[in-house]
């Protein structure tokens, strides 16, 4: 996730389920933000819901006291537990406004800046998610346009399935994903599992304009597992 971020490349990274993608995604995202890495974050999610959970534990990484994120990184937290959650006042640092926000869909970080005047890594970035189904193209933030996105988990079973789904999405991700960046530089990941052959997973993974990672859901099956007097025979009797 590292090298994807960093590097320009439309990266895939391939897990099984219950492994903890999201909770990668957004440790990335955090990452990427507080270094100064990227100013303009995007992630974009099956749907609304999905991608409004996270922005909402990204939320609470930044906004509640005494988390390990928070204790790391202060000064990019600390607008945001002072206003506890009320942004309907401008914030003031030094007679210059933060321009902190928090919506359901996006998080501005403060404009802060160290004793020296030079601004902080994560002064003025921000975070917002859409759907693959909703409004993507042209996204912009005053004049700020996206340097990474972050394709989390976008395939069901449904789409998978589909061959006319597949094409849609990939369809958005080529046309209008791959062009937020506009003439800047744009690192894009993915992470996703895949269902079944020549579903969205399978067709990016052989798109040689993607790179791909993939972790084993089973690093190596046991040698004794068809033996009739094994543990993993005594296990499937009791299971079954």
């Amino acid at each position: 996730m590292e090298r994807a971020i960093v590097s320009h490349e439309n990266y895939m990274i391939c897990m099984p389920r219950g492994a903890g993608k999201s909770s990668y995604v957004e440790c990335v995202i955090l990452y990427a933000l507080a270094l100064g890495l990227h100013k303009f974050v995007v992630l974009v999610s099956n749907n609304a819901r999905a991608g409004n959970g996270l922005l909402s534990d990204i939320w609470r990484m930044i906004s509640e006291p005494d988390t390990p994120f928070q204790i790391d990184y202060p000064a990019l937290c600390f607008p945001f537990q002072i206003a506890k959650g009320s942004f309907r006042r401008r914030q003031l640092y030094k007679g210059q406004s933060t321009e902190i926000q928090k919506k359901s869909d996006i998080i501005a970080f403060a404009r802060l800046k160290d004793e020296d005047g030079k601004e902080l890594p994560s002064s003025g970035s921000i975070v917002t998610v859409r759907s693959i189904t909703g409004g993507i193209r042209g996204l912009k933030h005053g004049r700020l346009r996206p340097s990474l996105v972050i394709l989390d988990d976008l395939q069901t079973t449904e789409i998978a399935q589909s061959p006319e789904q597949v094409e849609k999405v990939l369809t958005v991700i080529k046309k209008d994903i791959m062009n937020l960046g506009g003439k800047s530089r744009l690192s894009i990941l993915q992470t996703a599992t895949p269902i079944q052959p020549e579903d969205l997973v399978d067709r990016i993974r052989n798109d040689i304009n993607w790179k791909t990672t993939t972790f084993k859901a089973v690093e190596k099956w046991p040698k004794d597992l068809k033996r009739k007097d094994s543990l993993w025979a005594r296990y499937f009797k009791m299971f079954d």
